[in-house]
């Protein structure tokens, strides 16, 4: 069972990892998308600033704060 156990350990941490970055990615995505924002500013963010980002986007557009959503997104843009 430990055998299996040290085969499969691997293979599993590589599924996970996989889908944590498509997870990361697609954010990227929608932001890109959505906003107009650049890849490359993106990039230097980690997968827990870009949620932060995107929560807070989404809790000034149910706000409907136009001017806190322009500054917030600004520095991200192209």
């Amino acid at each position: 069972m430990s055998i299996l156990l040290l085969l499969f350990a691997p293979g599993l941490f590589a599924l996970v990892w996989l889908i944590r970055l498509q997870i990361c990615l697609s954010r990227v995505r929608y932001l890109v998308d959505t906003y107009g924002m650049d890849r490359k500013k993106l990039r230097k963010l980690s997968c827990k600033e870009l949620k932060k980002l995107r929560i807070s986007i989404d809790e000034l557009r149910q706000t409907n704060d136009a001017y806190a959503l322009e500054n917030l997104v600004r520095p991200f843009r192209a």
